[in-house]
């Protein structure tokens, strides 16, 4: 993430509007167990980071291993980077949402997307297979790596 400026020979921490960048940052801030990050840049630029309440709570619950989010034959399709959650895109609202319970996708197929300001990052399904349950709610704020739903294998 560092970069060596060589003009001056100082450390920096690169673009703070790549969402890459941003996406690192929340898992690092998630990870830490503290919920804000606030950089400023000597040149006046700034980034500010701010984990919601709720988004911890839910990581923490899916970590007990007693209650599995998952089942072990179907796998998780995570969210790229903490926003709000968008089951189909927003220029096309009135189409229904992009995966729903019991439909099949193809291995790279967009599932939802999330959406922070101006950045709109698709949700990718990694494998083929049905949509066995949806864990993020349609306009709602979704954590960075959360489960936005299960994928079962096909048939």
């Amino acid at each position: 993430m560092a970069r060596r400026d060589r003009s001056t020979g100082r450390n920096t921490i690169g673009d703070l509007s790549d969402p890459a960048l941003i996406s690192t940052l929340a898992g690092w801030l998630e990870g830490s167990g503290a919920n804000a990050l606030e950089i400023t840049t000597p040149d006046g630029g700034g980034l500010k980071i701010v984990l919601a309440a709720g988004a911890r709570a839910v990581r923490i619950a899916e970590t007990v291993p007693e209650a599995p989010a998952v089942r072990p034959e179907g796998h998780a399709v995570r969210a790229p980077m903490a926003g709000l959650f968008r089951d189909r895109h927003p220029a096309a609202m009135e189409t229904g949402p992009l995966a729903g319970a019991g439909r099949a996708l193809e291995a790279g197929a967009i599932a939802g997307f999330v959406e922070v300001g101006p950045v709109l990052l698709p949700v990718i399904a990694s494998k083929a297979g049905m949509v066995g349950e949806i864990h993020a709610r349609a306009e709602g704020l979704i954590g960075y790596g959360d489960a936005v739903l299960t994928m079962e294998p096909s048939r």
